[in-house]
């Protein structure tokens, strides 16, 4: 499906918009108004799968060299991803209220 007219999509059940291939255009008449994306659960065996290669590739590196190296594209996000990381940060999230 590449796109869906508004008023059909006053009639879309939720797991109907899920489970759309990707990115849908939503158009009223000819004029394309809104573009609809359906979010998906992540895999958390994927994701502990990349954190774990992640953290192996970073093993080793020089973070003032790789800074040095980045600044040549400007404003880089400076946040530590490591898995020790990437935990405390979810820990943190999982208290907020």
């Amino acid at each position: 499906m590449t796109h869906i007219n508004i008023r059909d999509l006053q009639k879309m059940s939720g797991e109907k918009i899920q489970a759309l291939a990707g990115p849908t255009a939503v158009k009223s008449g000819a004029r394309t108004v809104g573009l609809l994306i359906p979010l998906k659960a992540a895999d958390p065996d994927r994701l502990a799968a990349i954190l774990a290669r992640a953290e192996e590739l970073a093993k080793g590196r020089d973070p003032a060299a790789d800074d040095l190296a980045l600044a040549q594209f400007g404003n880089v996000d400076p946040t530590n991803w490591s898995v020790e990381a990437v935990r405390a940060l979810q820990a943190e999230w999982l208290k907020k209220p």
